[in-house]
């Protein structure tokens, strides 16, 4: 039996590290073993009696988009509308919409009286799938805002990882966006670079709908990743502050991310004797090297002040951050520098662009990491963690996670009795 290791994660950062293994992965025949189980909570309307809230008994509705160089007046002028009438809609519209604001591309509706009629009777535009400014075109005008209802189910998903979890979500039948969630859940804790087939991860989420179309990303309540050791994380929102918990009621932020970008891949770690390939010799290699794009943002792991921003000809480009008086990070090969010496800089925060300045063979980050001024892994460092709970909040939290924990063990459970699997 593995060991139970209860962690959990706070924030909104976006996971360094994780897209390596999310969009890029072993390419495997699918495999999925999984169980979507569907809790209905609110509707946030009720459904509207017909279009836009209007009922359209003895109207017919033209549907389009709203082209590139229009504007409300060329939009009306056509079909009718003088510019008394336009400069009426504009200032009846401004308590509720900034008619500026039209955009290209959103849908828009005219809807016309069913007869020979050739003037519409209203102009609907899209400001997104849930808000739509109806303009009644017929004296005295009105104009006011409506809204779509919004659909929230809360769902259970179990998945084994076969390759790129990204796909293992899709063959699940899951909002791939759920793979971004995870990364952001297990921001501090969970090296995604080292997740492999056979893990698993169960998930209790919420997911927004709008007229059967997902709207939003979905929020992941609890989670359970099942790798080496077995991580869970859940949700906790109190006094108007939300985070993730482990089981034992600590905050899984840390002080530092896992890595310096959001998605890459490794391409040299930290070791004390590696082939350098621009220098043709052993040496050792204090840094872990990630691959990315040209241009890719280097985020800095947590927060600090800029000690230095400049160039050598080894590193290149490169940033170095003091998080206090026993962290330092450094960013070397930037194709670009996005902070200045002495400035304060937050976890997350932009800091940099991947390059291959100095001496580098081709665009990656060398990330470097001291502690009590001696190089290390940071891969194999125990970081700091934030806050733990309060004692007044533990009874609340344990009633969440028990609940949480318990539909996490069902949906688990049944993924793997279901045994439903494609090769």
């Amino acid at each position: 039996m593995r060991k139970r290791t209860a962690l959990g994660v706070g924030g909104v950062v976006l996971a360094a590290g994780v897209a390596a293994y999310l969009y890029v992965g072993v390419d495997l025949a699918p495999h999925q073993e999984y169980v979507e189980e569907t809790t209905v909570v609110e509707d946030t309307l009720p459904a509207p009696p017909s279009a836009y809230g209007i009922p359209l008994s003895g109207f017919r509705v033209e549907r389009g988009k709203v082209a590139a160089g229009a504007t409300f007046s060329t939009l009306l002028a056509p079909l009718g509308l003088g510019a008394a009438a336009v400069d009426s809609l504009v200032k009846l519209a401004k308590p509720v919409f900034d008619i500026t604001r039209m955009r290209a591309g959103h849908p828009m509706a005219f809807i016309f009286p069913e007869d020979t009629s050739l003037a519409p009777a209203y102009f609907v535009y899209e400001s997104d799938m849930v808000d739509h400014v109806v303009f009644d075109l017929r004296p005295p005008y009105s104009v006011r805002l409506e809204k779509r209802p919004v659909h929230t189910e809360e769902k259970s998903l179990s998945v084994e990882v076969t390759g790129a979890l990204w796909n293992d979500l899709v063959d699940a039948g899951a909002d791939p966006a759920l793979a971004m969630q995870l990364s952001r859940v297990f921001a501090w804790t969970v090296d995604f670079y080292r997740i492999q087939k056979g893990d698993r991860f169960t998930l209790v989420y919420r997911q927004k709908t709008v007229a059967g179309e997902t709207y939003g990303d979905p929020e992941i309540l609890g989670v359970r990743y099942e790798g080496a050791a077995i991580q869970e994380a859940f949700l906790f929102q109190d006094t108007g502050k939300g985070g993730y918990y482990d089981a034992e009621g600590k905050s899984l932020k840390k002080a530092f991310l896992q890595a310096p970008l959001e998605y890459g891949r490794i391409t040299s770690g930290f070791t004390m004797r590696r082939f350098h390939p621009v220098q043709k010799r052993m040496k050792a290699h204090l840094g872990t090297d990630y691959a990315a794009p040209y241009g890719t943002p280097i985020l800095a792991v947590g927060d600090g002040v800029v000690t230095k921003a400049g160039y050598t000809a080894g590193n290149g480009k490169y940033v170095k951050i003091r998080h206090n008086g026993t962290y330092e990070t450094q960013y070397l090969h930037m194709r670009k520098i996005l902070v200045k010496q002495g400035q304060a800089v937050k976890q997350g925060q932009e800091i940099g662009e991947v390059g291959s300045t100095g001496l580098a063979t081709g665009p990656h980050v060398c990330y470097r990491f001291w502690k009590n001024g001696k190089q290390v892994d940071p891969r194999k460092e125990v970081m700091p963690s934030a806050e733990p709970l309060t004692a007044a909040q533990r009874p609340a939290f344990d009633r969440v996670r028990d609940e949480l924990m318990a539909r996490l063990d069902a949906a688990g459970d049944k993924a793997r009795n279901a045994n439903v699997a494609t090769f």
